[in-house]
């Protein structure tokens, strides 16, 4: 810890410095590990629908784990030291950015080792949908051929 302490001293902080040691590199195990399983558990699942970043859990852990560290910086910075230097500054912003990085990173990495059965999943989901299409297709064919028939009978009388 003492490694841990010195360079966490290195950037100013002289209040706790082993705390934030602690929290910074929770949330940048969290996120590398949340990219990890992302995948893992996409991978093992059911049919894969496609949705929107923001619409993942992944990505709104990731943004939890965030919030949870600027909520920390703040209180830090408000109660525990008031004030806060450019080094600081510098600390919590390689945090902050560093995270999503990781969080990706893990997510690429188990992408890469599952990728022919999550993309097999991806395909079974297009199936399923293009099956169900055409099976909604197919009752409203059935009401488009009755008018096709009355269409036939308007002629034949």
């Amino acid at each position: 810890m003492k490694f841990l302490d010195k360079t966490v001293e290195s950037f100013g902080f002289t209040q706790d410095p082993a705390i934030i040691a602690i929290i910074c590199i929770m949330v940048l195990l969290v996120n590398f590990a949340g990219g990890l399983m992302a995948n893992i558990l996409v991978a093992f699942g059911g049919p894969i629908e496609q949705r929107k970043i923001t619409e993942r859990t992944s990505f709104r852990l990731a943004l939890m784990s965030e919030l949870i560290l600027i909520v920390y910086v703040i209180y830090y910075h408000t109660v525990l030291v008031t004030g806060i230097t450019l080094a600081q500054v510098i600390f919590w912003m390689f945090t902050l950015i560093a995270a999503p990085i990781l969080a990706a990173l893990g997510a690429q990495l188990t992408y890469l080792a599952f990728a022919k059965k999550i993309e097999e999943l991806k395909k079974d989901f297009l199936d399923f949908e293009k099956s169900q299409t055409e099976t909604s297709n197919g009752n409203g064919d059935a009401s488009g051929d009755e008018d096709a028939d009355d269409v036939i009978d308007e002629k034949e009388a």
